[in-house]
């Protein structure tokens, strides 16, 4: 029973680790010059630099944050060019918060752990009390961790969505929810 509950907390902590890059693909500096660039496709070039994320890695990294723009008497095409460089703007403060909540995540599942671990059964009272200490604590510590990446995680989106709404508003985008 023991192995069998180690082994399950090993996958688990093991699986927190286990995230997938696209989650954090964000469009590096280079991306507004990249798409000021005219190409036979209508203003893209004809094939992606090595350093841009394709669009599938972009695709797979949703945006954290869609500011709501006036969209009378605005061109899509340019209205989604100027997203693609605002965002590119504030990516620091998405990298982060992306960090942030996989981080909240990993100490979620450490206090799940903690408290999944406090069900084993153990011969005697001084395991029983050992046992005990080691399960509080691991769920102290996933607590702990798991508040701090979401106060982390909210500052980070606080810059985000004011980084992209500045950058939106400076090109003089009407912004109607800030």
């Amino acid at each position: 029973m023991k192995v069998f509950l180690a082994a399950v907390c090993g996958l688990m902590l093991a699986g927190c680790n286990q995230t997938s890059q696209t989650a954090e693909t964000t469009l590096p500096s280079t991306a507004p010059a990249a798409l000021a660039s005219s190409g036979p496709t209508g203003g893209m070039p004809a094939g992606p630099p090595p350093n841009l994320p394709s669009d599938a890695q972009i695709a797979a990294a949703t945006p954290l944050y869609e500011p709501v723009v006036d969209t009378r008497r605005v061109n899509p095409a340019k209205l989604r060019k100027d997203l693609l460089e605002c965002r590119a703007e504030a990516a620091p403060h998405e990298a982060a918060a992306r960090r942030a909540a996989q981080t909240q995540q990993t100490g979620t599942a450490i206090q799940t752990v903690g408290a999944l671990a406090s069900f084993i059964p153990v011969p005697g009272f001084r395991q029983a009390h050992v046992l005990a200490g080691a399960t509080n604590a691991l769920q102290s510590v996933g607590e702990g961790t798991a508040a701090n990446a979401a106060e982390t995680q909210e500052r980070a989106m606080q810059g985000y969505v004011a980084v992209v709404n500045s950058c939106m508003e400076h090109r003089k985008y009407r912004l109607l929810q800030a």
